[in-house]
């Protein structure tokens, strides 16, 4: 059994194919190109096109030499898009992308419980703001009333266009479906929306069912055998958390994407957060999801060295020749030169809901250096984290760390002290999520007992590294900590 898992984040589509002894035979990537338009609200509209998703797809498919012999395909991918398809499933529009916060006029519109009935929020457990695709579903029919009347289906994942494309369906998972606003999280059905049709919505499935099957059309497009099943698969996050080797309460993940989160798993939604399913049936994912992570690192790097390729080693080896945090200790005993970065360059949804907000920096002064500006934008990052596991109230006994963060040990070593606890991080992190994802296939198949089993064998030989906590730079975050948490309600009224 040859499976082709294909994970579409923000910046790239990575393809790994994985055999029935889940053995990794072959990986690529390329490169997305995200469209940001600015806008004189100072509110940007973020966009990608669809079509340069398919195309990068299939351009993977011909690049491998061994596309024909794939017996099935699965995919993962960015959440909380809304992708606008015709009656052949093709794009009438760009994409309007999870970190897009457009629709927040509209946000107060469905939190109105007069207008959309007061177990909305009860019965979907998500609380409404400019990136859910519900509101933005209402932003369209306001704003492009032609194109919402002409729209024949919409779907919310990157994942689920990669799928449409492939088997002329609309269809879309349980995971995905948890971040629209528009799913009852318990029954797995969709809620009444005033003037949201329910025949424009995919068809809900289980991420392990078979979406649909490879086309003549898609055959001929990417080199996939005609008639293979193409599985429903899981939103970024439900792929991420089975990759992260969670299974029980008090074991949490982050997750250092383009946008990041903190997450923990349990047999119930839980108030206060943003609650997804797993892909294990019967789980909830509990999450609070940021929207700066790893493009803070992006921005940073681009403006240490000006935009030139590079590596995570690069920014680390910076970083641990600046001042580190033993030499700014006087910080902890009440100077006011301690360096701290808000990292909420696109907005911010969690641990703060805000749009509008931007970053800044805090206690600038002549003797700072870029490396000191980049340690304190990761730190900044880990700090917004930890206030995020505030929400989710538990004390971790296991955290683990993945994406393309996770390369950074400077990052890690930073994240352990800010939580105080031990840092476990996989080997080849970056693509264990698509790994994770072949485990659905072989599960359903019968050529695997459990997704336990899977996830046991993958992490124990993936080469785990784990960052110990120094309790001396943790006691020294504690006070950092509470500093930063008082930026955002010093600064909001600037923006």
């Amino acid at each position: 059994m040859i499976t082709g898992t294909f994970d579409l984040g923000t910046t790239a589509l990575k393809f790994v194919v994985i055999d029935d002894k889940s053995r990794v035979l072959y990986s690529a990537k390329k490169d997305i190109q995200t469209l940001v338009s600015e806008r004189p609200d100072d509110v940007p509209f973020i966009e990608q096109d669809p079509a340069s998703w398919y195309e990068a797809f299939c351009g993977l498919l011909r690049a491998y030499d061994g596309t024909d012999r794939i017996d099935a395909v699965i995919c993962s991918g960015q959440m909380q898009d809304v992708i606008c398809l015709d009656k052949n499933c093709r794009p009438l529009c760009n994409a309007i992308l999870y970190n897009d916060q457009r629709a927040q006029t509209e946000a107060s519109y469905v939190r109105d419980e007069s207008l959309m009935g007061a177990d909305l929020a009860e019965r979907t457990t998500v609380s409404y703001d400019g990136s859910i695709p519900l509101p933005k579903l209402y932003w369209l029919k306001k704003h492009n009333p032609a194109l919402f009347s002409s729209l024949a289906k919409v779907v919310f994942s990157a994942k689920d266009y990669l799928m449409a494309r492939l088997t002329d369906q609309a269809v879309s998972d349980v995971v995905t479906l948890a971040t629209t606003g528009m799913m009852d999280i318990r029954r797995k059905t969709y809620v009444s929306c005033p003037d949201i049709p329910e025949s424009i919505l995919p068809r809900i499935c289980w991420c392990d069912e078979v979406a649909g099957q490879v086309t003549a059309a898609a055959a001929a497009e990417t080199g996939l055998r005609q008639g293979i099943p193409v599985y429903a698969g899981s939103g970024d996050a439900g792929a991420t958390t089975l990759a992260s080797g969670i299974c029980a309460p008090g074991e949490l993940n982050i997750n250092l994407g383009t946008s990041g989160w903190i997450a923990g798993i349990s047999d119930e939604p839980q108030p206060g957060v943003f609650n997804l399913c797993a892909i294990n049936r019967g789980k909830y994912i509990n999450v609070v999801p940021v929207l700066n992570a790893g493009n803070v690192h992006k921005w940073i790097y681009n403006l240490v060295y000006g935009g030139r390729e590079g590596s995570y080693d690069d920014l680390d080896k910076l970083i641990a020749g600046a001042a580190d945090i033993g030499r700014r200790e006087a910080a902890s005993a009440g100077a006011a030169s301690a360096l701290l970065c808000l990292p909420y360059l696109s907005g911010e949804r969690f641990p703060v809901a805000d749009g509008q907000v931007r970053g800044c920096f805090i206690g600038l002064t002549a003797e700072t250096t870029l490396a000191d500006m980049a340690r304190s934008a990761l730190e900044g990052v880990a700090f917004s984290l930890r206030q995020g596991l505030s929400r989710l109230g538990i004390t971790p006994v296991k955290l683990s760390l993945i994406g393309g963060g996770a390369a950074s040990p400077v990052w890690s070593s930073i994240c352990a002290s800010v939580f105080g606890t031990d840092v476990t991080v996989y080997g080849g992190s970056e693509y264990l999520p698509s790994i994770a994802l072949a485990s659905v296939v072989l599960v359903q198949q019968g050529i695997l007992s459990s997704y336990e089993s899977f996830i046991a064998d993958v992490l124990t030989g993936s080469g785990t590294h784990v960052y110990h906590a120094d309790s001396a730079e943790s006691a020294r975050y504690q006070e950092l900590y509470r500093r930063f948490t008082q930026i955002y309600p010093a600064v909001r009224s600037l923006f």
